[in-house]
């Protein structure tokens, strides 16, 4: 495996740092910094993935088509 050499204000290192505290208190090992950007980037891909777009053709018609089962559209629409 290579390594290289990133640049990271103070406040991020630091902000890195207490993140790999909690990790380490979590899992009860010492954490690099590279297990906290892996585990950073991990939750910012999964974060991404759950986010559903809104489908904003579908949301439109709702808006001329509201009668006493609307809400049961909208939640159709925004949450699938």
């Amino acid at each position: 495996m290579t390594y290289t050499t990133i640049k990271v204000t103070d406040d991020v290192k630091r902000k890195l740092m207490k993140i790999a505290g909690e990790l380490k208190a979590e899992k009860g090992e010492d954490i690099s910094l590279n297990e906290v950007l892996e585990f950073l980037i991990t939750f910012y891909e999964n974060n991404k993935q759950n986010k559903k777009t809104l489908n904003m053709a579908a949301f439109n018609n709702l808006i001329t088509e509201m009668n006493k089962d609307s809400s049961e559209k909208i939640d159709d629409v925004v949450y699938g």
